[in-house]
């Protein structure tokens, strides 16, 4: 299931949406390596989110040209950067990825060597590195130190307080190049998603639906509690 495909088939109803993720899951554990680097991250507790979304950024990079940037706002232990990584690395791309995020518990997260993770997780699936840039992504000198380029694809997983997105999305939607992507993390609050299914956080969504869709960004389509929206203008 190819990105086209995805949009063709996408609505907002509950067989739709779990047709979707189970799909993607299917997907992702049907080619060896997608399957181990999500056992690995389950296992060693390196990110959360659904396994479908491994599924998600591999139809958005099989549409990056083949040199393209990729932004995230929130890094947590690394999962999201080392998939586009090793999704991109097995597509013969080259990426350029950068990650915002303040390497310590901010959010509610544990103690850890949030550096060191990072590091762990890309040695032991022996990727190039990414670029972290450590501050909140709110604070004026960490928005200053992100690279002022064009981003094909930029995913917003920061805090969670309606303020905080608020300000990313102030910030760094503006920094998708037209044709780019913008995905979005934990704000699918107002779809018909299947009981059982995490919809989200009340306050990302509702400071999401405040701004998306809008004339610059169209949505596509959902998965789970990330969605995915493309700049048109």
């Amino acid at each position: 299931m190819n990105l086209e495909q995805t949009i063709q088939a996408w609505k907002d109803d509950t067989h739709t949406h779990a047709f979707i993720n189970e799909t993607f899951k299917d997907h992702v554990n049907s080619i060896p390596e997608l399957k181990e680097y999500r056992d690995w991250i389950e296992h060693n507790i390196f990110g959360f989110g659904e396994r479908s979304f491994i599924w998600m950024w591999k139809i958005l990079v099989d549409e990056m040209p083949k040199n393209f940037n990729f932004l995230e706002i929130g890094v947590f232990r690394g999962q999201v950067l080392g998939a586009v990584r090793l999704i991109s690395d097995m597509a013969n791309k080259n990426a350029g990825i950068i990650g915002v995020t303040p390497l310590d518990s901010t959010g509610g997260h544990w103690e850890s060597d949030y550096e060191q993770d990072i590091k762990t997780l890309f040695e032991t699936f022996k990727l190039a590195h990414p670029r972290i840039i450590k501050g909140l992504s709110t604070d004026h000198e960490t928005i200053k130190s992100v690279p002022n380029i064009d981003y094909d694809m930029v995913y917003i997983d920061g805090g969670h307080t309606e303020e905080v997105v608020k300000s990313d999305l102030i910030h760094y939607p503006q920094m998708v190049k037209i044709g780019g992507y913008l995905i979005i993390d934990d704000c699918a609050n107002k779809y018909q998603l299947p009981p059982g299914y995490f919809k989200g956080i009340e306050s990302v969504s509702k400071a999401v639906d405040e701004v998306l869709p809008n004339d610059r960004f169209t949505e596509l389509f959902n998965v789970v509690h990330n969605r995915v929206f493309k700049r048109i203008k």
